[in-house]
C-alpha cells in the first residue's frame, strides 16, 4: 500500500494496536518491521523527511488482514 502524507503520531498508534508485523518496504527494497522499536524510530524518521512529497518512497504490507484492513482504513480517512 503507498503512502501519501502520513500522520506519524497516528501511524505509531495503528502500530501499537496491530495484531502481526507491519512492514515499511522502501524504494530499495529494504523491509523494516515497524513492530521493532528501533525500525519505527527509523522509518517514521525517513518519511517525515520526505513528507514534503505527496506520495511517499515507501509503501506499508501487513501480515494479518485484519492489520491490513486496519491501515486501509487509516489511508482512506485522511
Amino acid at each position: 500500500m503507498k503512502l501519501y502524507q502520513i500522520d506519524a503520531e497516528k501511524l505509531m498508534e495503528l502500530l501499537e494496536k496491530a495484531k502481526g508485523n507491519i512492514y515499511l518496504i522502501t524504494e530499495d527494497g529494504n523491509k523494516l518491521n515497524l513492530k521493532s522499536k528501533l525500525c519505527q524510530l527509523y522509518g517514521v524518521q525517513k518519511l517525515l523527511e520526505s513528507a514534503k512529497d505527496s506520495v511517499l518512497p515507501a509503501e506499508l504490507g501487513a501480515e494479518n488482514p485484519e492489520d491490513e484492513l486496519m491501515l486501509v482504513n487509516y489511508m482512506m480517512r485522511k
